[in-house]
């Protein structure tokens, strides 16, 4: 069962990182394209902001889903650096928590406006706005869903912290 779970997990990631350098390329070849276009030619490409604008939010939002599962996110860990392993431990648990609660709030209202905006067309490319609203929900019902299972590994022990440096046990 374990083992199916790894290979499920090890597809989706893989597929996670195909979508992610498509959009990197994408966002880099249509920008360059447009100063081009703009510069030599005087004719910019009319999509191309709202385009880039639209794939790095999707890179920042499925990219975040890989920085969660690592639990590599920013932290700041002036404060609880100054308190014993054990309790920088039940700090960071809190903080896991914590971030799981937000995205999974975030995920809700991110369905609700991919919902509400199914017929709205953006101004430039003319898609649905829930497109993007979408893959902000699906970043964000990732990012809940690595926290819980950082909150679960950490909690049973297959997953620890020590200065600064997780390892994996």
């Amino acid at each position: 069962m374990l083992e199916t779970l790894k290979k499920i997990q090890a597809i989706i990631d893989k597929m996670l990182v195909f979508v992610i350098i498509v959009l990197f390329l994408l966002m880099f070849g249509i920008t360059n394209l447009n100063v081009i276009m703009r510069y030599c030619f005087n004719m910019p490409i009319t999509f191309s902001v709202e385009m880039g604008r639209y794939c790095f939010v999707s890179i920042i939002f499925l990219g975040a889903i890989f920085t969660t599962k690592e639990d590599r996110h920013i932290q700041v860990d002036f404060f609880t650096g100054l308190f014993p392993e054990k309790i920088r431990c039940i700090i960071e648990q809190f903080g896991r928590v914590l971030m799981a609660v937000f995205f999974a709030i975030l995920t809700f209202y991110t369905c609700r406006m991919a919902l509400a905006n199914v017929k709205v067309v953006s101004s430039a490319m003319q898609i649905p706005m829930a497109i993007p609203y979408s893959v902000m929900a699906f970043g964000s019902a990732g990012i809940v869903l690595e926290s819980v299972v950082n909150i679960i590994q950490y909690q049973l022990g297959y997953k620890h912290k020590k200065r600064g440096i997780e390892e994996d046990l």
